[in-house]
């Protein structure tokens, strides 16, 4: 081959290299011109970039403040809407305002208008060629009350329809009764919690609940004896600092627990019975004496008349049923059922009562008085009083107001240990002469209790007469002792020392007359 030949061809070669060298130097001239091209433009654009979304909702191609118009709105829509959770047959819905749902958006908004500005040349120019053909979604910061959700799922889960039964138990007197479980369906809370918080965030409007059916748990009596046993706790004080203990029945297994695992391995049966023992301890409050009952903290006393057999005995009885009743802090007191129904059976007489407004005989009369004397006592110990009621006719042995009637079946006197410590009643009836105490431990801070009572009307009585032969020509006999009728409102005064710490009205009674009987000779 001759070299000029050879040169030709060369020249071509070097020709065509060049060619591509400038071609590939327009190229990225070009790039680089329409890269800066797309970067003038962004930068004089103050919308968002296309194909941008936050929560599922488009803010391609608006300002900050448009979208996050749009965005607010369109989820304020969202979040108003009843999601429907459903397992089977059964569907409940639920809002996410129940559980204080909301989206804060504004961090995802300065990351929607960041994308293409904030990163260098290329990176911005690639995701403003990336958002022509991509779509990128973004997720607002929200927040819910933890809590509210949990709760929310709980009641959720016992609706559920077939639930699994575990094995339960309860005490009724000296039998421990327990029932087996049933298999069924449960919930599966957490994942719930987990859905539930998706299918928000997603904007769905209906989720699945996720069920299982599961077996239910064997009934384990090792964990039952665990549970119920306990030793006799004997009552205790302590003085300093200045505690009382209340005794406790221990309580166990009247049978092995080889024997009680043998009886619920019946399967069955549908209910298991084991009978159980109660230890009573050694000391009770009653035993601990002046050492928690060493001061009177009220007391109050009336006048009966002893000679008359049948409301005497209605007092006795009475005054031995409260006497030595001791009331726990917050334990409340009812005379009707300390004292029990006034019947024959139980001893009580016939004696005078107020019967409408009148005076008649009655099974049980007289223990009204024991009643009064035990509601001062209790005024004067500053207890509260829950239920008390005042007779329809004033009474002889206590100023009105200050009388508790009763009536069983119908009117009790009730009131309430409001101390810290435990009281206890304390009754006599000897030689016409009543006395109730409360005993119990003194207070940081002890009033002295005193009453007084305004009387707002007055009724006089009315005098009638009646005509017996039994009576001397010329003279009278009173067969029935007139009595005003009244309205009043009786105080309680607190007072330390000399002062005054607070008036309080107990109550306002109606006291009906009681007309006079005159008897003249026929």
């Amino acid at each position: 081959m001759s070299k000029r030949r050879r040169r030709g061809r060369n020249h071509e070669k070097i020709k065509k290299v060049n060619f591509i060298y400038i071609i590939s130097i327009l190229i990225v001239l070009l790039i680089l011109f329409f890269l800066t091209f797309l970067s003038l433009l962004n930068m004089g654009n103050s919308k968002i970039l296309h194909n941008i979304y936050i929560n599922g909702i488009s803010v391609s191609s608006l300002s900050q403040n448009d979208a996050k118009e749009k965005l607010n709105s369109e989820l304020d829509t969202i979040l108003s809407q009843p999601i429907t959770l459903s397992f089977e047959d059964f569907s409940v819905d639920f809002l996410p305002a129940e559980i204080d749902f909301s989206y804060d958006t504004s961090s995802a908004l300065e990351q929607a208008y960041s994308i293409g500005r904030t990163g260098n040349i290329f990176s911005n120019n690639l995701n403003i060629l990336s958002s022509l053909f991509k779509r990128t979604n973004l997720t607002s910061k929200y927040s819910y009350n933890e809590e509210k959700l949990i709760n929310i799922i709980n009641n959720i889960s016992v609706d559920i329809p077939n639930l699994v039964i575990e094995p339960s138990y309860y005490i009724s007197d000296d039998t421990l009764v327990i029932t087996g479980g049933t298999d069924g369906n449960e919930l599966n809370k957490d994942k719930t919690r987990d859905l539930l918080l998706s299918t928000i965030i997603n904007n769905q409007k209906s989720l699945s609940l996720p069920v299982e059916y599961i077996s239910s748990n064997s009934i384990d009596i090792d964990k039952i004896h665990d549970e119920i046993y306990c030793e006799p706790q004997n009552a205790s004080v302590t003085k300093n600092p200045y505690k009382i203990s209340a005794e406790k029945d221990g309580i166990d297994f009247a049978i092995s627990i080889d024997e009680a695992k043998e009886l619920a391995s019946n399967k069955d049966a549908s209910e298991i019975y084991i009978p159980l023992k109660y230890i009573k301890p050694e000391i009770t409050i009653a035993d601990l004496g002046e050492d928690i009952f060493g001061t009177k903290l009220g007391t109050s006393t009336t006048i009966y008349d002893s000679t008359n057999f049948n409301r005497s005995t209605n007092i006795d009885i009475a005054c031995e049923r409260i006497n030595g009743t001791i009331l726990e802090p917050g334990e409340t007191f009812s005379f009707n059922k300390v004292v029990g129904e006034r019947t024959a059976k139980n001893g009580f007489k016939e004696a005078l009562i107020y019967n409408g407004g009148e005076v008649d005989y009655g099974l049980g009369g007289g223990i009204c008085q024991i009643s009064s004397t035990l509601y001062n006592a209790v005024l004067k110990a500053n207890l509260e009083i829950v239920e008390r009621k005042n007779h329809s006719m004033t009474v002889s042995y206590l100023p009105i107001g200050q009388d508790a009637s009763v009536s069983y079946g119908s009117v009790d006197f009730k009131f309430t240990n409001s101390r810290t410590y435990p009281i206890k009643i304390v009754a006599t009836a000897k030689a016409g002469v009543i006395t109730v105490s409360v005993l119990g431990v003194l207070e940081k801070q002890e009033y002295v209790v005193t009453f007084e009572t305004e009387i707002l009307e007055t009724t006089d009585y009315k005098t009638t007469y009646e005509y017996s032969s039994s009576v001397p020509v010329g003279k009278e006999e009173i067969k029935q002792v007139g009595k005003n009728g009244y309205k009043c409102s009786t105080y309680k005064i607190l007072s330390l020392g000399e002062k005054e710490v607070s008036r309080t009205l107990l109550s306002t009674d109606t006291y009906k007359s009681q007309k006079e009987i005159i008897l003249k000779h026929k």
